[in-house]
């Protein structure tokens, strides 16, 4: 029965059968000849009212968006972009009552099936799964709102395999890659300048679009992120020095709060840098890389140079080292990681000898030490760490 109407009925009206309809306060009778039209007039009102009265997915994820924004504090672009996400997959006339577990388990497999309209191929495994999690973040939603009783997408098991990680530039190329990059960036390239904070910092492509003057501190010494995606996304970062004077230049006529990297006085879009990396990695002839592999070659970069696992988790926003693993850094510069903790740990124990640390930096000592080692005994301390 729906909430805004009755229907009572069908009661004899001598020949005829007559129903009463309520609704909102408003009371009317209606008389049909026969039984069977009065009781399919009454299906066909009730039907309507339910269709009517029951929200649809479209509006639930619009109001889904508003709660991301005004309740969760969600990034305005992280909202909108999981709201286009999901608008962009989801049937949006259907009843939300409409919307049940095996419904939900027939559009995941139509997702498996479905060929982009971009690239003209069938949608990647991670896009496949990515907006399978929306949905179920969606679909918890629904239920603390007491719309559902049951997450619709609960139970369903992602298909295939993703892939962990971006593809990135070997260390030639992200040296010819930066070497275009801070060429335009002296030629007044402000976006190139951007891109070249992403490859030094780790910084996200949202990071570094929502910079102002004011946070550019220290007299160019210092970048403050004072938000982003997660909690562990403010952080401190100390600015390399051949791009102080570059970024004094860009803030250099700017008012405190206006952006850094645009002269609008909104961040730009996701695609803008996809655009940009894109045009640096052909212009520098390298491979075609997105922004968010610059954070995993800045990940391995730090690691194989002999920066500690923590010290690139916090670089990176992170709440801890295994995130940055997983999708982040190679498995190679890792592994070096892992090697030289336990270096370090154990280099005053194989060398009870030595009393004082000689003069050389930590990391010729580390080599030193690694350089004594068997393959053998390599192979074994490699194991060790697995």
């Amino acid at each position: 029965m729906a909430k805004s109407l009755t229907v009572s009925g069908p009661y004899p009206n001598r020949a005829k059968w007559r129903l009463v309809i309520r609704e909102r306060g408003a009371r009317k009778s209606v008389v049909v000849p026969s039984r069977e039209e009065a009781e399919a007039l009454k299906d066909r009102l009730l039907s309507e009212a339910v269709s009517r009265d029951t929200p649809t997915v479209g509006a639930l994820l619009d109001s889904y968006h508003e709660g991301m924004l005004n309740i969760r504090s969600v990034l305005p672009q992280t909202a909108a972009n999981v709201h286009a996400q999901l608008t962009g997959w989801l049937p949006l006339e259907l009843p939300i009552t409409a919307l049940s577990a095996e419904r939900a388990e027939r559009l995941y497999i139509e997702l498996t099936h479905r060929v982009s309209a971009r690239t003209g191929r069938p949608l990647a495994v991670t896009t496949q799964h990515l907006l399978l999690a929306l949905a179920k973040g969606w679909g918890k939603w629904l239920v603390k709102q007491h719309v559902l009783a049951a997450n619709p997408f609960a139970d369903i098991q992602p298909v295939g395999k993703r892939r962990a990680g971006k593809t990135q530039l070997r260390i030639d190329e992200a040296q010819r890659f930066a070497a275009t990059a801070l060429d335009l960036a002296k030629q007044g390239d402000a976006s190139a300048l951007g891109v070249l904070i992403m490859l030094h910092l780790g910084l996200r492509q949202g990071e570094v679009g929502a910079r102002t003057v004011r946070d550019l501190d220290a007299d160019g010494r210092v970048l403050w992120i004072s938000h982003g995606k997660t909690v562990n996304a403010t952080r401190r970062l100390k600015l390399p020095e051949n791009l102080r004077p570059l970024l004094l230049q860009l803030a250099s006529g700017k008012r405190p709060h206006e952006l850094l990297f645009s002269d609008s006085d909104q961040p730009p879009h996701r695609h803008y840098w996809w655009s940009k990396v894109r045009a640096l990695c052909v212009r520098a002839g390298v491979p075609v890389v997105c922004p968010h592999s610059l954070r995993g070659l800045h990940a391995t970069l730090a690691l194989e140079a002999g920066a500690t696992a923590d010290m690139v988790a916090r670089a990176l926003g992170h709440g801890s080292f295994e995130i940055t693993a997983r999708h982040y850094a190679s498995a190679e510069s890792v592994e070096g990681a892992r090697l030289v903790r336990v270096a370090e740990a154990l280099a005053p124990v194989l060398s009870p000898e030595v009393t004082q640390p000689a003069p050389a930096a930590k990391s010729d000592r580390i080599a030193d030490f690694l350089g004594r080692l068997s393959p053998d005994e390599l192979d074994e301390l490699r194991r060790r760490l697995r």
